[in-house]
């Protein structure tokens, strides 16, 4: 047995090895070649640059292990990966190539949405091919059900889902890596129970790979995964849950459910959240469960350390439904009331007022597609207006509408407008153009939402507030208050 644990965790080292001299590589040569055409996002947490290309160390840090591991001659090959399905083994290689391909490119040249679920679509096509298909589930109280027709795309479902929940959780630096290393850990300890032990060295390889990355991504980070790395790492763990969780008759158990928990629970009630509030599913939001621990006060290295842990959590609810199958209905009631405690100490406002939430819906859309449609034409808007006054009161219309609580309009450094002071709670925005500039204070409850595109509106609307005073020449009049709320 001693033999044997030094051959598998070799084979996890070697994965380490590898994949921390690509890295090396990657930030040293590849990165200043290679450097990112994206701009930095309102929602972004760093605001030095930092290379995204992290994703190339962790598919060929992974791929180059496997074959290395295929081709040296080790003594213990019933261990080894030869002893696992081809079609497996290759649909893992080859469908994480084209998920890392997909992203790559998306790191490169910002591939729209719907291309980029048209290509996990396909990935996922090709995993249900090669044998990662969903037939049989057990699930609590039901015990387990043919899924018949449902099966192809329940598996596509499952595989696009988790791609998407790593992609969306990789916000924070070491966080994504972070938890799956820990899902891969609990998928590992199964797989062992199991005695799965090709399947185990697999998955050890793919922990010491990640592991190599993550000693590079945690806080500071230096290099991000990219969304080459989170796409061919959510590919991994979709398709190595089916495998891992599975039983000797091929039924699927829900453990992955629980295994998986963080970056599901992140990812589906972002998309429920954007729903209520009107948002489209693909647009991005800073209202995931690691800012809200960061607006509570933690830093990014405790936010990251605790939903590690949180995650941890729910991988033990894991093992013990593996172990202990009668007591799996207990067991994933307590997964749900763990979720629940989570989202209310995070202060969702779904979860703690769920019909304010529900009735408001109607209302939050149809006020984000009117502050849509003025900010994309607010120069003719303004333009119609025929005086100094009419044109600060069509800008406090629109600010009302973005969120904005407060804001400042100056003229070589004479206030021209006010509504408020400033509060330090508020997150401030200051534009500038010649002698003009536009102070902006946005409470952090506003700011959560859509700040993906509120800051090229804001920045839209006051460079054509400016553009306006401009034309009419030097103000008259200093305002000391102006707000359409009065």
């Amino acid at each position: 047995m001693i033999n044997i644990w030094k051959f598998l965790l070799g084979g996890g080292m070697i994965g380490l090895l590898i994949s921390s001299v690509l890295m090396m590589i990657i930030l040293h040569r590849l990165s200043p070649i290679l450097h990112s055409r994206r701009t930095i996002l309102p929602r972004d947490i760093h605001i030095i640059p930092v290379p995204r290309y992290g994703g190339i160390a962790l598919y060929w840090g992974f791929v180059g292990s496997v074959l290395v591991l295929w081709l040296l001659p080790f003594e213990q090959q019933k261990f080894g990966l030869e002893s696992l399905p081809g079609n497996r083994l290759f649909g893992l290689c080859f469908g994480g190539l084209i998920a890392w391909g997909i992203g790559f490119y998306d790191d490169l040249f910002n591939l729209r949405t719907l291309w980029k679920l048209v290509g996990q679509a396909v990935v996922a096509s090709l995993a249900i091919s090669l044998g990662f298909e969903l037939q049989n589930i057990q699930v609590p109280f039901i015990q387990s059900f043919e899924l018949g027709l449902w099966s192809w795309p329940i598996t596509a479902l499952w595989i696009v889902g988790v791609m998407n929940a790593v992609n969306l959780i990789d916000g924070l630096d070491g966080l994504a890596s972070g938890l799956t290393i820990v899902a891969l850990s609990f998928l590992a300890v199964i797989s062992w129970w199991q005695g799965e032990y090709g399947l185990l060295l697999l998955i050890l390889v793919l922990i010491g790979t990640t592991l190599g990355f993550w000693s590079f991504n945690r806080h500071p980070a230096s290099i991000f995964m990219g969304d080459s790395g989170s796409l061919f790492l959510g590919y991994a763990l979709a398709t190595l849950s089916i495998w891992a969780t599975e039983s000797p008759g091929g039924e699927q158990s829900i453990l992955p459910l629980l295994i998986l928990a963080i970056p599901l629970l992140d990812t589906s009630f972002a998309l429920f959240r954007r729903f209520l509030k009107g948002i489209p599913f693909y647009s991005a939001d800073k209202d995931h469960l690691h800012h809200r621990l960061i607006a509570k006060g933690f830093s990014p290295s405790q936010a990251m350390l605790f939903l590690v842990i949180v995650s941890v959590l729910f991988g033990g609810l894991a093992l013990v439904v593996f172990r202990e199958t009668h007591l799996q209905g207990f067991v994933y009631l307590a997964g749900v009331i763990l979720a629940y405690i989570l989202l209310y100490w995070l202060e969702y406002d779904v979860v703690r007022s769920p019909l304010t939430s529900f009735m408001g819906q109607n209302e939050n859309r149809k006020r984000r597609n009117l502050m849509l449609s003025l900010g994309e034409n607010i120069s003719e808007f303004l333009a119609k207006d025929p005086d100094q006054e009419s044109i600060l009161r069509s800008f406090s219309y629109w600010t009302d509408l973005a969120g904005v609580s407060q804001y400042e309009v100056c003229l070589r450094n004479s206030l021209i407008c006010k509504s408020f002071p400033p509060e330090l709670s508020h997150r401030i925005i200051l534009l500038r153009k010649g002698e003009w500039e536009v102070r902006l204070a946005i409470p952090e409850t506003s700011w959560t939402v859509d700040s993906d595109i509120k800051g090229d509106l804001l920045e839209r609307v006051s460079m054509a507030l400016i553009n306006r005073l401009e034309q009419l020449g030097e103000p008259t009049v200093v305002r000391s208050a102006i707000n359409n709320k009065l």
